[in-house]
């Protein structure tokens, strides 16, 4: 089981660099609100908090995903500082929903395997 959990976390460290470094790179905006962008940003954190949870860093759910919309949070604050970036709450949004998803898949996952 541990090295399962070092393996996820392994992943996790690897992917919140690669989301970091993405998120600090210049992008074309095609409209206001594009809606590719916001489900990019969902499914993200989607993955992120399933990957948090299997990981086993904290065991607190509910600092868990407080932690991951943080850093969601930072992202934004962030790219306010970065010309060719900008904040936007519908970012943050759809950061949330991602989190609240994966929160029910992760709840469907504590069914299926109680002894993880």
């Amino acid at each position: 089981m541990q090295l399962i959990q070092y393996s996820f976390r392994l992943i996790l460290v690897i992917s919140i660099l690669l989301i970091s470094i993405l998120s600090i790179q210049e992008i074309e905006v095609q409209s206001s609100v594009n809606f590719s962008d916001k489900l990019l940003h969902f499914f993200c954190f989607l993955y992120l908090t399933i990957l948090s949870w299997l990981s086993r860093i904290i065991y607190k759910e509910l600092w868990l995903y407080v932690i991951v919309l943080a850093y969601g949070i930072l992202i934004e604050i962030i790219q306010i500082y970065i010309p060719y970036r900008s904040f936007e709450f519908l970012d943050i949004f759809a950061d949330f929903l991602g989190i609240l998803v994966g929160i029910f898949f992760i709840n469907f996952l504590k069914d299926l395997y109680p002894n993880y």
